[in-house]
This record gives C-alpha cells, sequence and structure tokens, in this order.
C-alpha cells in the first residue's frame, strides 16, 4: 500500500498596488497636522485658577437663607462658626478651574480667555515640558472674552500670529489645549463662518 501526502497550496502574494495620488495626499496632509502640532504645541501653556474657599457661601446675605427652616439654618451656621475657628492662618487656595492659552511674546505674555482666570485668587502656568510658573492678569476684554497674562520668563517659544483678515471659510483650524483636563489634546475642524461680531447681546 502507498501513502499518499497532501501539501497546501499556497497562491503567490498579489503584487501591491502603487498608492493613488489621492492617497498621497492624505499622507502628506497627515504629516502637515503633526509637523503644525509639534511646533505650534510648546507655545501651549495650561493654566490653573485657584480660589480661596468661600466660608460665607450660606449666611443671612444669601437669598435663600430666609426660606430655611430653622434646623437648617442653625446646622449652617453651627458648621460655618466652626470652620472660622478652625480656618488656618495662611490657608492655601483651591485650583478649582483650569484652561489652556498660548505664548504671544518671548517675555513672557499669554493669551487666553477671560473666563478661564475671571475670579482667580492665583493663577499658574504649566508648559508641555513641565514648567510651571505663577502669572498674573494683564488686561482682559469681556465682549471678545480675551484676557493677557504675565510671567516671569524670557526666550519663550511664541506662536506666531497671523492675519485674521486673510483667512477664508473653509480653511483647516487646529486646536490645541487642555479640555477636561486633558493636556495637549489635538483637533482640527475648519473655519465654519467669518464676521460674527454679534453673538453677545451689546
Amino acid at each position: 500500500a502507498s501513502t499518499e501526502y497532501c501539501c497546501p497550496i499556497r497562491p503567490a502574494p498579489l503584487p501591491a498596488k502603487e498608492s493613488s495620488a489621492a492617497l498621497d495626499v492624505a499622507k502628506q496632509l497627515n504629516q502637515a497636522f503633526i509637523e503644525v502640532a509639534d511646533k505650534v504645541s510648546p507655545a501651549v501653556v495650561v493654566i490653573r485658577v485657584a480660589h480661596k474657599p468661600n466660608y460665607e457661601a450660606m449666611d443671612e446675605e444669601n437669598p435663600l437663607w430666609e426660606w430655611l427652616p430653622p434646623q437648617f439654618r442653625r446646622q449652617f451656621e453651627e458648621r460655618r462658626d466652626r470652620q472660622r475657628r478652625e480656618r488656618p492662618s495662611s490657608e492655601e487656595p483651591i485650583y478649582d478651574g483650569q484652561g489652556s492659552g498660548v505664548v504671544i511674546r518671548e517675555d513672557g505674555y499669554i493669551l487666553t480667555n477671560r473666563h478661564v482666570v475671571e475670579g482667580a485668587d492665583k493663577i499658574k502656568v504649566r508648559f508641555k515640558d513641565g514648567k510651571e510658573y505663577e502669572a498674573e492678569v494683564r488686561g482682559v476684554d469681556a465682549k471678545s472674552d480675551i484676557a493677557v497674562l504675565k510671567i516671569d520668563a524670557k526666550g519663550l517659544t511664541a506662536a506666531k500670529l497671523a492675519d485674521s483678515d486673510r483667512v477664508r471659510v473653509g480653511e483647516f483650524a487646529i486646536a490645541i489645549g487642555a479640555p477636561f483636563e486633558l493636556d495637549y489634546s489635538v483637533t482640527f475642524g475648519h473655519v465654519s463662518a467669518k464676521g460674527r461680531t454679534d453673538l453677545l447681546p451689546g
């Protein structure tokens, strides 16, 4: 008797298709986004904002005070008095807010949103390399929701500000920031419109 052996037949690999022109453009665009993120990220900062604890949040000046039942008023008064007694002499502010900004001058001027630093007791600015500085507000504009901060630093990488009049609707826009405390997130979209200066009443 003879024994027959069966060997699997492997088809020859198909020749690799040459990439199309469209795919090449997509790869170039992808590389462009990477290069922009690498170049601009050193100028982007994470801003942490501190506010002092508010021990007077519920007292006689609060409009809800008169609506509280007497037993709740007593509880609030006791807790408020206890907090005042236990308050340390040099209380540390609580860093309870965060946003992002961008360096606009190498000598420490940073552009951010006004609502990020509004009411801040202390402000700290952190760079991608981990360096951190205390900052102070140098100017705000409520209507445009813009604020300018200053830190004591020199030789910083500053983002180049272009001519906004030359921006065209439909152009790519890349955002680098810290949404929901996710530091240095990068995303992109398009310029959706221009000239919308009447978004805020008045």
